[in-house]
């Protein structure tokens, strides 16, 4: 950017030397445009970098969630989960939950998440 601002000044010392008024005016017109539009490239490039910056952090943070979520699970932690939970099907809208074997043991009733009724009689 720093290249197309000296081009731009070394362009306007030429037009400022123009003779003819006619001329040094509509080409300073189009020097002051490409000013213009120069700017707002340059404030263009510095948004994106800004931008690619945020986008990088952003998958940063989501590579680290994956890697928490989908983290390997042993055949053991797996055995473990089936023994704490067991499949019931909903009195009312026959639908399977899965619930904790401590929750069933110690609770009456368990609100079903889909129809919002006691799902155990």
């Amino acid at each position: 950017m720093i290249e197309i601002q000296e081009i731009l000044e070394c362009l306007k010392d030429k037009i400022n030397k123009l003779e003819n008024k006619e001329y040094k005016e509509i080409f300073g017109d189009m020097n002051a445009l490409l000013e213009g539009i120069s700017n707002k490239v340059e404030e263009t490039l510095v948004k994106q970098e800004s931008i690619e910056e945020n986008i990088q952090f952003i998958d940063e943070d989501l590579t680290d969630l994956q890697d928490e979520l989908f983290e390997e699970v042993s055949l053991e932690d797996l055995e473990d989960f089936e023994d704490e939970y067991v499949e019931i099907k909903c009195n009312k809208c026959n639908k399977p939950l899965f619930v904790e074997k401590e929750a069933l043991e110690n609770n009456k009733s368990i609100p079903c998440p889909f129809c919002n009724e006691n799902s155990i009689d």
